[in-house]
């Protein structure tokens, strides 16, 4: 059977079966994924920022606080379910250069992922957070495995060429 290949974009969450491959890349957002070891369906979560200002009921990820709630609902998944769920958090990179006065938000998107999940109750299972790269999620929810890759880096400098 052929792979199906969903790309999970910005504030999106999408629930894969059978043949899916669920897919996101990564600078400072985060991604949420949820591998149900013995269900039939698997989560990914790409998070824009940590904290919703107001509490928001709808389902989402463009909040860390918003997609928890929402995979697990998405999910069908109860508490007596946890045992069975494999998380794995990647992302969160401080993609800005160091010691730039803008606003670092991986680093808030991961201290707000491990905050929610731990309030929800459930445990971390990998992680591959911070850092100055990018990284790619995959989540194969078929054989039910995840492949976490680091993106390299392009020069940061000026680009040159012939004149």
């Amino acid at each position: 059977m052929e792979h199906r290949r969903q790309q999970v974009g910005m504030g999106e969450i999408k629930i894969g079966t059978g043949s899916d491959i669920l897919h996101a890349i990564l600078g400072s957002c985060v991604g949420i994924g949820f591998i149900w070891k013995n269900g039939n369906r698997c989560g990914l979560a790409h998070c824009l920022l940590p904290e919703a200002p107001t509490q928001i009921c709808s389902i989402g990820a463009r909040y860390v606080s918003q997609a928890v709630p929402s995979l697990l609902m998405m999910m069908g998944i109860k508490e007596h379910d946890y045992p069975d769920i494999e998380v794995i958090l990647a992302g969160g990179a401080r993609m800005l250069k160091v010691g730039s006065r803008g606003f670092q938000v991986g680093p808030l998107n991961v201290a707000a992922a491990k905050k929610y999940l731990l309030k929800s109750g459930l445990k971390i299972t990998y992680d591959d957070l911070g850092g100055r790269t990018g990284r790619q999620i995959l989540i194969d929810c078929e054989q039910k495995k995840f492949l976490v890759t680091g993106l390299a880096r392009q020069n940061e400098g000026i680009l040159h060429g012939n004149t």
